[in-house]
């Protein structure tokens, strides 16, 4: 072999090795640039898991802050009252109310908890115009469409107007005369009632009836009487 073939061979070599050397320099260049990548993907990952961790931490202190109190002399945890139920003994004191309404109907409850389940609730109703009510210190009295007035200052209701109430509850000796008077359903149907208290208890109750026909009552003064699509008459 000559040594110009010895050279040519020589630099041949050389050459591939360079060129090799080239592209493993490409290969390895991009691995760490692949690798970094990775890396700082992973840490903007990081930062934004953390920060997604803390707002949420953040939002259930609030949360916690807003549902909770507690008691400094205690130390009782609460939670805060129903801002639409009044608690008796606080908002209100106990005793008997009337309530009116400028409203067709209104509504009111009475129960043991602000949240009202239906175990708690101690009495409820619709009526039209104006009804009475007891409550005692504890309970909670949730309203709607009425105010509440205390029995001392509520204002008569006038017998002569009852036709415009057909669903109302009437204080005997105050807003209805005692006596004699004859019940008649205004439609097919009608609801009478009468107790000793304004509260729904069966041990208050003297009567309590649907009626499809007229029928006589007793009133005495100091009883609750309701009619519900009804119309009463003084007898002579």
């Amino acid at each position: 072999m000559s040594k110009k073939t010895t050279l040519f061979s020589k630099l041949k070599f050389l050459i591939i090795g360079l060129l090799f050397l080239v592209m493993f320099g490409i290969v390895i260049g991009l691995l760490v640039t692949v690798a970094l990548d990775l890396k700082n993907s992973e840490a903007q990952n990081l930062s934004n898991s953390s920060k997604e961790i803390e707002e949420i931490d953040t939002e259930e202190s609030t949360i916690s802050e807003e549902t909770i109190s507690i008691e400094p002399e205690t130390g009782e945890v609460t939670t805060p009252v129903d801002d639409t139920a009044l608690l008796i003994g606080r908002d209100l004191p106990s005793g008997v109310y009337k309530l009116v309404s400028d409203m067709p109907t209104a509504f009111y409850r009475i129960s043991m908890t602000p949240q009202a389940n239906f175990i708690d609730i101690k009495d409820n109703d619709v009526f039209s115009k104006f009804t009475y009510i007891k409550v005692e210190d504890g309970d909670y009295l949730t309203l709607i469409d009425a105010d509440a007035i205390p029995l001392d200052e509520a204002p008569v209701t006038s017998f002569e107007n009852i036709a415009t109430h057909k669903n109302a509850k009437y204080l005997v000796g105050k807003d209805i005369n005692p006596g004699s008077y004859t019940v008649y359903p205004d439609d097919k149907y009608g609801f009478v009632e009468i107790s000793n208290e304004p509260i729904n208890s069966p041990s208050n109750i003297v009567l309590s009836s649907y009626i499809s026909s007229p029928i006589s009552i007793n009133l005495v003064e100091g009883q609750f009487f309701k009619i519900s699509q009804s119309k009463i008459t003084l007898n002579q």
